[in-house]
């Protein structure tokens, strides 16, 4: 049985590049797309979340929540015309990004702040209170 293995001529391990695509980025993922950045702080009776969404309008974003499941969703467009003489280049730019987070109990929706300036949106999201346990007796 003949068996081929790619090597690098410059590698000293023979088994250097056997990982090597798991180390590498992965093309289209968040290093080359938009994306949010998120902070999560926990406080006895409340959740504060404060997400960077630089370059996005106010009107562009929305909050809903479900339960336990925050999803925060964005959309941007863009439209650029330059003319420079006979040349005349037009470009569009559009996309959406979203991020959901599962917290560990649920949320007062009544009760939720939310407000954005300079390109960070800031959460405020108090717990909601559990219920006391409830004992059943089976007959």
């Amino acid at each position: 049985m003949n068996r081929l293995t790619r090597q690098s001529p410059f590698s000293t391990e023979p088994f250097a590049d056997a990982f090597e695509g798991f180390l590498r980025p992965i093309r289209g993922f968040v290093e080359d797309g938009p994306h949010m950045d998120m902070d999560i702080t926990e406080k006895d009776h409340e959740y504060l979340l404060q997400v960077e969404i630089p370059g996005i309008d106010k009107k562009d974003l929305q909050v809903d929540i479900d339960g336990n499941e925050v999803r925060i969703s964005a959309k941007r467009t863009s439209e650029k015309e330059v003319k420079d003489g006979r040349v005349v280049r037009s470009e569009r730019y559009w996309g959406e990004m979203q991020r959901v987070v599962s917290l560990s109990c649920g949320i007062e929706q009544e009760k939720v702040t939310a407000a954005y300036e300079n390109g960070v949106l800031k959460l405020t999201l108090p717990k909601k209170v559990a219920d006391s346990r409830h004992r059943i007796t089976i007959a």
